[in-house]
């Protein structure tokens, strides 16, 4: 039943980091520079809402306003641009990310890759990605980012594909609660931090040992 959902399909939105390479990111590093930022700058961090990292950071300037919550974001995001770069320094793509693009876009299958990360580290780690996918949505490429929605509506829009034949491929929580929200198929994959029983519980349709897995799959559904 699972192979059924994936009959159809015109469409892949892979996430990066966690699904197709590893970067390493030091988060809770990030959060505690972060959050002593935050202090300084006069705000009271136990009385903040928001618990992901960027959307912290986007809820403290907005609380701050004007230039000081400029400076305040340009300060922590290049925080959190300098660790991104420094992982991606070290990173490389899983075997068989490429064969795997490569292989869906001759089936006739659109591939975006939406991420959290800046541009900048993903191209560092994998420098092809604007010319072998058919949409490349980055953090700073975007307004709002997953697990807001519109942050994978704005792929599928770009791939002209509809919600309920794109799938979403994802190694954390985050980004099967965005493909439900955007009403996608959400595929879990578990070559990040996160176990089949956690991807299950945010969602996830269904859930794979690696994104490579999800050709195989597919390629058995349009032979049979």
């Amino acid at each position: 039943m699972k192979r059924e959902k994936l009959r159809g399909i015109e469409g892949v939105v892979f996430d990066f980091d966690g699904t197709l390479t590893e970067m390493k990111i030091d988060f809770p590093a990030i959060y505690t520079r972060v959050y002593e930022l935050t202090v300084e700058y006069g705000v009271d961090a136990s009385k903040l809402t928001e618990t992901y990292l960027i959307e912290v950071i986007e809820e403290v300037t907005s609380i701050l306003g004007g230039e000081e919550g400029r400076k305040f974001y340009e300060t922590a995001i290049k925080i959190v641009v300098t660790e991104e770069l420094i992982s991606a320094k070290g990173a490389s793509l899983f075997d068989g990310t490429r064969e795997l693009i490569s292989s869906l876009r001759e089936m006739g299958i659109k591939v975006g890759i939406v991420t959290r990360n800046c541009a900048d580290a993903v191209l560092s780690v994998y420098p092809e990605v604007e010319e072998e996918v058919d949409i490349f949505l980055p953090r700073d490429g975007v307004k709002r980012i997953k697990p807001d929605p519109l942050h994978l509506t704005e792929a599928l829009d770009a791939l002209g594909v509809a919600h309920r034949r794109c799938v979403m491929v994802g190694d954390h929580p985050i980004d099967i609660k965005s493909a439900i929200r955007a009403n996608m198929i959400p595929v879990g994959v578990l070559t990040g931090h996160s176990t089949k029983e956690e991807l299950i519980n945010a969602g996830a349709e269904i859930v794979l040992a690696d994104a490579t897995r999800l050709r195989d799959r597919m390629r058995n559904i349009s032979e049979r």
